[in-house]
């Protein structure tokens, strides 16, 4: 497998042209373009037009990409396990959403070391698609997301239950002049969206995790959260429901490979249980408030 070539393949799909690949790899150009000429030789296909503005992907390029990827990914973790010490018997590529790490998987970071000593951990954070994207690519493992891609490879067991309700930072009766998208999937926007009925006039989307409820605050705007993020700034007064909102089901799932050994996907799976039970007092506290 020629990893270099493919990584110069996926950068110069990034940069749009083989100089950006150049720059991005760390060779001269004319190596990007020889790697890339032994690329294509090697498929049987054309992988790229170049003009003046640089390069763009023919239809086999797009189609090659993930391949190209899954194979970079596969490689760097395949450095990875074999250089750990022999102490490991398991390896788990994980991934969790932005904002859950704060609230649930920092502390379950450490529950999971101490329960399954002989386990190595990549762990990783990110938004909802890209999460979903790495493992169906391979990348990862095992995600925590609250807006899972269902696929036959792919096991999903929910976590635990949340609502998305709506939050202001400014008089609850104006939340329509104020309202901004915040995004927390593609599914649960598009319900949120045709149950509202209304256009955000905010021309802004925000896809910052628990931060979002920093700028609602800020600029004395209203917008979708998670009840159990925002219901301790709802206490202190920062934040007020918008008490006639519709509000929506927010389950977290944990979702595994289902090549991943299933008695490792058992245990794993125990653990974040475990941590989410011990939040719970905080959870349901914050379940009950409405």
């Amino acid at each position: 497998m020629d990893v270099v070539s493919f990584q110069t393949f996926l950068a110069a799909a990034a940069a749009g042209s083989f100089s950006g690949a150049a720059q991005r790899v760390n060779a001269s150009p004319s190596s990007v373009t020889e790697r890339i000429k032994q690329l294509e030789y090697r498929l049987g296909t054309k992988l790229f037009i170049r003009d003046k503005r640089g390069c763009q992907l023919t239809s086999a390029g797009e189609r090659f990409v993930s391949p190209a990827r899954q194979a970079v990914r596969a490689w760097e973790v395949a450095q990875h396990e074999v250089a750990l010490p022999d102490r490991f018997k398991h390896s788990l590529s994980f991934g969790g959403q932005y904002f859950l790490w704060d609230q649930l998987l920092l502390g379950w970071l450490d529950d999971v070391r101490g329960a399954i000593p002989d386990l190595a951990l990549r762990v990783t954070t990110g938004a909802w698609a890209r999460l979903n994207r790495d493992l169906a690519e391979g990348a990862l493992d095992m995600i925590v997301v609250h807006d899972p891609v269902f696929r036959r490879d792919v096991a999903a067991q929910r976590l635990f239950e949340d609502r998305l309700i709506l939050v202001t930072a400014g008089d609850p009766a104006d939340w329509k002049d104020n309202f901004v998208r915040i995004d927390w999937g593609r599914s649960i926007g598009l319900e949120i969206a045709s149950r509202l009925g209304i256009a955000p006039d905010a021309g802004l989307v925000l896809d910052l995790g628990q931060r979002s409820a920093k700028w609602l605050i800020s600029n004395a705007m209203a917008g979708y959260m998670p009840q159990s993020l925002v219901m301790p700034l709802v206490e202190t007064g920062a934040l007020s429901i918008v008490a006639d909102a519709p509000k929506f089901d927010f389950p977290a799932y944990a979702c595994w490979r289902r090549d991943l050994e299933e008695d490792l996907a058992a245990q794993v799976f125990a653990t974040l249980r475990a941590a989410v039970r011990a939040a719970v007092p905080a959870r349901e506290s914050a379940a009950s408030g409405l």
